[in-house]
């Protein structure tokens, strides 16, 4: 799975929720001081990883594009 994969599930999620990006949110690389990054690894599973001051306080993992489009979705459209 490349990033660019993921994007496009997640450009397509947003469009279903009525507030499409013109670009992606997330990166690939490593913020050790708070920013949310994605970790793709070869066995398939995906991550939202954030980090803050090289301590990882976020990690949320799963094998499925959508889910993951979900959740960095929700990351940055909290109410």
């Amino acid at each position: 799975m490349k990033l660019e994969q993921l994007a496009e599930c997640f450009f397509k999620y947003a469009i279903e929720q009525g507030n499409p990006y013109d670009r992606y949110p997330l990166g690939i690389e490593v913020d050790e001081f708070g920013g949310a990054y994605i970790e793709i690894s070869e066995s398939g599973k995906l991550a939202i990883v954030a980090k803050d001051r090289g301590e990882e306080c976020l990690r949320k993992e799963t094998t499925s594009p959508e889910v993951l489009a979900k959740w960095v979705y929700e990351i940055f459209n909290r109410e």
